[in-house]
């Protein structure tokens, strides 16, 4: 370690970042492999260092030698960069240019197909017409593979189901990590028919030589979706519960052993805007019960962050193969509060708002005397650590046994969002049917 003492009315240029720094008479400063590694007294202000002063020195005297340890010439990294530290960040479009798949695209770990994606390939063939053939080309499978005598609807559906295969595996090819595919919003509340679905798109899978270990079934999170999950994981199949927006949920789909758990922060949030009386956290302190919910800010409650902080920390406590995916995210900021959450799904243009926000990561220019420095490289929010001390009332540990209970503890919140999502995951679905009716040359069913 060496010490060094900066003259008297001299300033340090620090060029990386178009940055000076004026020490005050006298300051000590420790350097330790570029590194400031002990308080030193307050800086005088800082200001933009367009160009080299002129004429200026600056004298040092080494305390115990004359040598000097070089800063880093590694360049200070973004705010993404360290996010994908700490979580894994997932783009959630599937939105890209023609001719680019997700490999051109950042943070394209994993992928989803959804009936809302497949409306969107069909509405706009041209921006997408990478993904145009893979669902024309499920008709022609099913009405090869299908019996003639199976009524128009069954055949409408078998086809809904092999256009997401095909498309869920050509995705496969384009990301490392898995693929999520949905699940009828119309089986939501009957678990039979969700694992019919989930069994007979696993097969198509297998046709088209995707492993299981690829693959993800997007679930809505109702009592049956639960229990579909329950007997699926059970057989090793993977299971993403989907539409959380309650605790009680998250327990349940836990319970029942799902691989993920995906949660919504702005779904959430806007419901106690628009409820402003509605309590917010009943394990709070009683002004947490009620009043207007403010703009988030430092120090305010965000109900849809801290749903996802307190999932995080049961099921990682409690049921740690279960992994808590975080949705719907509106700022930077609701990703930044909640990093180390295990996955967090992004629209590209938050993802490029990360990209474009510096962070010191990997950077060192040995020049530093500020603690207040804007350049902060990111910390966890939520951690393992932080998991394992949460403490959780008996009422959350002991089990979610019947269906009655599970809608009442999921609370005004979870049962509103769930139902409103589901009817619109629903509708998806209707406005698909159309559009392979009309391919397949059936007429109006």
């Amino acid at each position: 370690m060496k010490t060094m003492r900066v003259s008297r009315n001299h300033t340090m240029a620090h060029g990386c970042h178009n940055r000076a720094t004026t020490l005050v008479p006298g300051a000590r400063v420790k350097m330790m492999m570029g590194k400031r590694v002990s308080k030193v007294p307050k800086v005088a202000p800082r200001w933009p260092c367009l160009y080299p002063q002129q004429g200026k020195t600056v004298k040092a005297k080494a305390a115990a030698s004359p040598s000097y340890d070089a800063p880093s010439n590694v360049s200070g990294g973004s705010q993404l960069e360290s996010l994908c530290k700490l979580s894994e960040v997932v783009r959630n479009s599937v939105v890209l240019e023609d001719g680019e798949s997700f490999r051109d695209a950042s943070c394209s770990s994993a992928a989803a197909v959804t009936s809302r994606i497949l409306l969107k390939v069909l509405r706009n063939p041209v921006g997408l017409r990478q993904y145009e053939q893979p669902i024309e080309s499920a008709l022609a499978y099913i009405e090869q593979t299908q019996p003639k005598e199976k009524d128009s609807l069954g055949l409408v559906h078998c086809s809904l189901d092999k256009a997401m295969v095909n498309l869920g595996s050509l995705l496969a090819e384009q990301v490392d990590g898995r693929v999520s595919t949905e699940v009828d919003a119309r089986f939501a509340n009957d678990s039979a028919k969700i694992v019919e679905q989930v069994n007979y798109l696993s097969k198509l899978y297998e046709e088209v030589g995707v492993k299981p270990d690829r693959i993800l079934y997007r679930i809505p999170a109702t009592w049956a979706g639960i229990q579909a999950c329950r007997e699926l994981e059970s057989r090793g199949i993977q299971c993403l519960m989907t539409l959380v927006c309650s605790f009680t949920q998250c327990i349940a789909a836990a319970e029942a052993g799902a691989s993920v758990v995906q949660l919504y922060v702005g779904r959430v949030r806007d419901w106690y805007r628009k409820n402003p009386n509605a309590i917010r956290n009943p394990d709070g302190p009683r002004e947490d019960s009620g009043g207007v919910l403010g703009e988030v800010g430092a120090g305010a409650m965000d109900p849809g962050r801290d749903l996802v902080a307190k999932c995080y920390n049961y099921v990682h406590k409690h049921h740690p193969g279960t992994k808590i995916m975080a949705g719907d995210i509106r700022t930077k900021e609701d990703a930044l509060a909640i990093s180390g959450c295990d996955y967090i799904v992004m629209p590209p243009h938050l993802i490029s708002q990360l990209d474009a926000s510096p962070s010191v990561l990997g950077y060192n220019d040995g020049l530093r005397a500020s603690s207040d420095d804007e350049y902060v490289d990111l910390l966890p929010e939520l951690t393992l650590e932080g998991a394992s001390r949460a403490e959780f009332s008996d009422r959350y540990t002991s089990g979610i046994k019947d269906e009655a209970t599970f809608r009442v503890q999921m609370g005004e919140c979870g049962r509103s969002l769930l139902d409103s999502s589901l009817q619109r995951y629903k509708d998806s679905f209707e406005q698909l049917e159309p559009y392979f009716t009309k391919i397949a040359g059936m007429g109006n069913v």
